[in-house]
């Protein structure tokens, strides 16, 4: 008989050893730091981001690292260039830093968010970034390196808070669509002023004092590029301070279903 309590696993008689975690990111050569950007007008997007995924670029067997990063803002500009980071799976418990080569730096973008698929089905998984105002979409080449096809795709998210996403086949035609989960319609414009009214004491707003965004479904249409069937399909009805998003087939009729995971609100 097993019992299953808080925190432990347990079963009549046997011994039981705790699963410990060790911090390895030091000695595996992963030196990343994440930057909000943090200033003292308290942005909003400065309370996200920092997202990360895990993809076998190529094709080896090993899983490699992506990891998102902050850019600079109006009020702040860090003392080097922000991108995000991407490791190469050495196979030895090592990764090696291959952002720059691999060309997926993402600088510029205030990341949130990755989600790793085959959009075009030949073999290589390829990278979306998802960040404030707009997303990148960097294909893979195979040869180790991407290429940003954001705008030739259609998939660039334009003016949205994008903060998750998933490639699943919605259609059942055997390529991969895309569903982006909004956050907040938010600008540096529209900073507004929350907390005390005394000098200093300025505070992150709640999300609530912001309008909710509806998520984004882009259709592959199997030639490289996709097409923004939100409002046809029903799936940007409905705003929300989407947070998260999964696909699965709920009721088990052969087509995939959308979970949403919205901040603060169902």
């Amino acid at each position: 008989m097993a019992l299953v309590g808080p925190g432990a696993c347990f079963r009549g008689g046997a011994a039981v050893n705790p699963v410990r975690y060790v911090d390895v990111a030091s000695s595996a050569g992963i030196s990343f730091q994440h930057d909000n950007a943090a200033s003292p007008e308290k942005y909003l997007i400065e309370t996200m981001g920092s997202g990360c995924g895990w993809i076998d670029y190529d094709q080896n067997g090993l899983l490699d690292l992506y990891l998102v990063n902050g850019a600079s803002t109006r009020l702040y500009t860090p003392k080097h260039a922000l991108r995000s980071a991407f490791y190469r799976n050495n196979g030895d418990g090592t990764f090696t830093d291959v952002t720059i080569k691999a060309g997926v730096a993402a600088e510029g973008l205030f990341g949130m968010g990755v989600a790793v698929g085959d959009y075009d089905n030949d073999g290589f998984p390829d990278l979306l970034v998802l960040g404030y105002e707009r997303s990148i979409l960097y294909h893979n080449n195979g040869d180790g390196t991407f290429t940003d096809v954001t705008n030739r795709a259609g998939v660039g998210n334009v003016g949205k808070w994008g903060s998750s996403a998933a490639w699943f086949d919605y259609d059942n035609d055997g390529l991969l669509d895309l569903v982006i989960a909004n956050y907040v319609d938010w600008s540096p414009e529209r900073n507004f002023w929350c907390g005390d009214k005394g000098p200093g004491l300025r505070s992150y707003c709640h999300p609530d004092v912001y309008h909710g965004e509806p998520p984004t479904l882009y259709h592959n249409n199997g030639d490289g590029t996709f097409t923004d069937v939100s409002k046809r399909s029903g799936v940007g009805s409905k705003p929300g301070n989407g947070l998260g998003v999964v696909t699965f087939d709920y009721d088990n009729d052969g087509w995939q279903d959308i979970f949403i995971a919205n901040d603060h609100m169902p």
